[in-house]
């Protein structure tokens, strides 16, 4: 933003330079011709110079207002900073911009064995109480410094749109600003057209300005876009939908009925881009004949073809759910992962529910088949809702990462790697974005590779929820439930017997293998479904296989009870 300003900055001073040029032309007209053609010269000049002089006070004045908007950003980046190192001296958790407060101070156990710990009783029970009214007064300080930036950022934000506000009216004010917008709609003039992009070039700027603002707010996380958003005025709002839809689209943090409302006009877009892209590829195909030499490259195309038909179809069923009643779609993009799509569907508004679900896939999924993810879990928010009718409730889908296009490819962590923090900052933003007072019981449901996208987003970034349900898992990046950042009596595993991810993904570490190691390793570390991880145990159907955990009443049931809040340690 820095750069823009000085960007602004020469802009202006290069409009200054050319009324001054004007002025000057006036000024020698003035001395050395007379007459009526002199005078309308002088008068014309006159006009234009002033006019300059105002358009080059505007860039001025928009330079200054960036330049004091990144100053307060950087003040607000500090004061941020600051209040992390008061948690985490404090002994508080501590995620991106987000510091989680102090647990509440255990009771005291009626069966523990007097003197079993390495102090009294009395001095153990003194030290707890101490730890805990220092972590209490680290949070009240975090907290206290967190309000303040906070409310820095929005009196920035809030001052740079009411800057922008008055530039644009300030352009309003310069007589010629009309004559030069109507010049250039001669697109045979260059002269007209010139003009045209001086008139505009502010409108343009302010555009570029607000786009600037909410990039650098979307780069802090979630809290940071909401608090950008918020600020923004409403023709802000809609400059920024109508001009970026995939930068609200996947807005974490931001209303759910706005991403959504984004995510439509990409979903159009995007239908219409592929459809052609379709016609293209099979035209190639059509134009190749026997015999020359391209028989490599039909085998090709056909490849393309067939994939480009399963978005296709899996993008007509996604337009058609996202426009039913009580559907949000949260993020569409019919090119990632090598052009097999991602996708994130919700059923009710998350925004709104008492108890959230988010159910990531695993390997191949894609836009092809996100829909079926979706039927699947809706399954279990049903039942859900039979557990708790007078509960609110919205299911999601998370297709929203690259997943292992193939079993091979799914040996490789790289996948859950890339994808984490999106996974992480998507579940940051629903707490963000929630509504109502009392937090929601939110539960992120892996299978298969999508456990693994899941435990890693846990465990390096935070999964920002109260419950993890892993199903069928070759391993989720840890050894022990404790290191999810989640309690451990609610994180859940469960993998039937029949389930072929117990016997072909095999730890490839060779120390698992010695004579005296009983535990379960997989490729991605311990798995979740051993006891020895520490987790609880899902109820599955015994005798049933990979994909079938949405099939048997065992652990849709399973999943449910978790998901209404009637899993233990609830």
């Amino acid at each position: 933003m820095r750069d823009y300003a000085q960007k602004v900055n020469k802009l202006g001073s290069g409009v200054e330079k050319v009324a001054t040029g004007t002025f000057d032309a006036r000024n020698q007209a003035a001395s050395e011709w007379d007459g009526a053609a002199s005078e309308a010269f002088q008068g014309w000049t006159s006009q234009q110079g002033g006019d300059g002089d105002a358009l080059a006070g505007v860039f001025r004045r928009v330079a200054t207002a960036v330049e004091g908007w990144c100053d307060e950003i950087d003040t607000v980046k500090s004061r941020m900073e600051q209040a992390k190192q008061v948690a985490n001296d404090g002994g508080l958790i501590v995620l991106r911009d987000l510091i989680y407060p102090p647990k509440p101070l255990p009771a005291a156990d009626p069966n523990a064995i007097p003197g079993s710990g390495t102090q009294p009783p009395q001095a153990q029970s003194e030290a707890a109480r101490a730890k805990h009214a220092q972590a209490e007064a680290a949070y009240a300080e975090a907290e206290a410094t967190v309000t303040q930036a906070r409310d820095m950022e929005r009196s920035a934000h809030a001052e740079l749109v009411r800057a922008m506000d008055a530039a644009k009216n300030d352009m309003g004010l310069i007589s010629q600003a009309g004559a030069w917008e109507q010049a250039g709609t001669n697109p045979s003039s260059p002269a007209g057209m010139t003009l045209a992009g001086a008139a505009t070039t502010m409108e343009t700027r302010a555009a570029e300005a607000t786009k600037g603002i909410f990039e650098q707010a979307t780069a802090q996380g979630p809290a940071a876009t909401r608090a950008c958003w918020d600020s923004l005025s409403t023709a802000q709002r809609g400059d920024l939908m109508d001009r970026f839809p995939q930068m609200i689209g996947n807005g974490n943090g931001l209303p759910t009925t706005v991403r959504h409302e984004a995510n439509l006009s990409l979903l159009a877009s995007q239908r219409q881009a592929l459809e052609s892209k379709y016609r293209a590829v099979q035209q190639r195909i059509a134009d190749i004949r026997p015999g020359d030499g391209l028989a490599a490259e039909k085998e090709r195309l056909e490849t393309q073809k067939e994939q480009l038909e399963e978005s296709l179809a899996g993008l007509k069923q996604l337009d058609a759910t996202a426009h039913r009643p009580g559907h949000y779609l949260l993020g569409i993009d019919a090119t990632a992962s090598g052009g097999r799509g991602q996708a994130i569907i919700a059923n009710g508004n998350p925004d709104t529910a008492q108890n959230v679900m988010t159910t990531v896939p695993g390997t191949y999924s894609d836009l092809g088949d996100v829909m079926n993810y979706s039927t699947d879990a809706d399954k279990v928010m049903q039942r859900a809702q039979a557990l708790e009718p007078n509960q609110s409730f919205a299911s999601i889908t998370y297709a929203g990462y690259e997943s292992p296009p193939s079993l091979p490819d799914a040996a490789n962590g790289r996948f859950a790697e890339e994808g984490s923090r999106g996974l992480s900052e998507f579940q940051e933003g629903l707490r963000v974005s929630h509504e109502l007072d009392q937090p929601s019981n939110n539960t992120v449901i892996g299978h298969s590779y999508g456990t693994t996208e899941v435990g890693y987003a846990a465990r390096d970034h935070g999964i920002h929820a109260d419950n993890i349900v892993f199903l069928g898992s070759p391993g989720v990046g840890v050894d022990h439930a404790s290191e999810l950042g989640v309690d451990p009596n609610r994180v859940w595993s469960g993998t039937a017997n029949l389930d072929v991810i117990d016997y072909f993904t095999p730890s490839p570490d060779p120390a698992d293998y010695g004579r005296l190691e009983t535990t379960d390793d997989h490729w991605f570390g311990r798995n979740p479904s051993d006891p020895s991880f520490g987790g609880q145990e899902l109820p599955v159907h015994d005798w049933s296989y990979h994909g079938d955990y949405w099939t048997y009443d065992e652990s849709v049931d399973g999943m449910a009870r978790i998901v209404a809040n009637h899993g233990k340690g609830n």
